[in-house]
Parts: C-alpha cells; sequence; structure tokens
C-alpha cells in the first residue's frame, strides 16, 4: 500500500501553513520544510510519493531541489509551485525533471486534482 505521504518545500512560512492545513484536510501526511537544503536532509531518511516545491527560494532554489532528488529518485512525482510560472518555460521543466507544475495561488479543487492524479499514477506502477 501506498503511504499518502507529501513533503511541502517553500521558504515562505504563511504558503507552509495554508499548504500543511489544506493538505491535512485532504487526508495527506504532510512534512513541511522550509528549504531545498532542510528537503535534502529529510529526504536522507525518508521517501515521499509526492514533493511540490516553491520554484524560487533563497538558497537552493526548487529547480536545483528537483535536479538533486532526480539524481537520486526517478520515481517521485515532484510538482514546481510558483506564483511567476507564467516566466518559466513548461518544455525547460520537464527537462530539469518536474511532472509538471502549479500556480499559486492555487485552488482546492486543482490541488486536490492534481494530488490524487498523481497517488493514481503512482499505484498504476506499483500494480
Amino acid at each position: 500500500m501506498i503511504e499518502k505521504k507529501i513533503l511541502f518545500v517553500d521558504d515562505e512560512e504563511s504558503q507552509r501553513d495554508v499548504m500543511g492545513r489544506v493538505l491535512h484536510k485532504m487526508g495527506y501526511q504532510v512534512t513541511l520544510c522550509s528549504s531545498g537544503e532542510n528537503a535534502l536532509e529529510i529526504l536522507k531518511n525518508e521517501r515521499f510519493p509526492v514533493i511540490i516545491t516553491d520554484l524560487n527560494m533563497t538558497g537552493m532554489d526548487g529547480s536545483m531541489l528537483c535536479k538533486f532528488i532526480r539524481q537520486q529518485d526517478a520515481q517521485t512525482i515532484i510538482y514546481a509551485l510558483s506564483g511567476y510560472i507564467e516566466a518559466y518555460d513548461d518544455k525547460k521543466l520537464k527537462e530539469i525533471g518536474f511532472d509538471g507544475y502549479l500556480r499559486k495561488p492555487t485552488t482546492f479543487k486543482v490541488l486536490k486534482k492534481v494530488i490524487d492524479g498523481a497517488f493514481e499514477k503512482i499505484a498504476r506502477n506499483v500494480k
């Protein structure tokens, strides 16, 4: 059985708080972290089927985090998150290793559809 765990990475505390509450309300186990560096430390000891990371963060940005994760794990589904997503090219995000992206702010409906779809994809690949 697949654990319904999500790692959410964002350097803005308010974003972490809101997404943490929303994802928990959706029934997911959520681990929140404030930086790409912190995320890599967490990933040394724990695996997450789904990771959502902000693109624009101080220190290690979301693109660099995704590249590091992809060096170790091709199976995790990783979504980029940004309020400025239109500044990023879809093709470039795919090349980096993202499975998709979300625009800040996102709606509950869109978030639920994307995450439910990610876990359905994982479940199909496990069979």
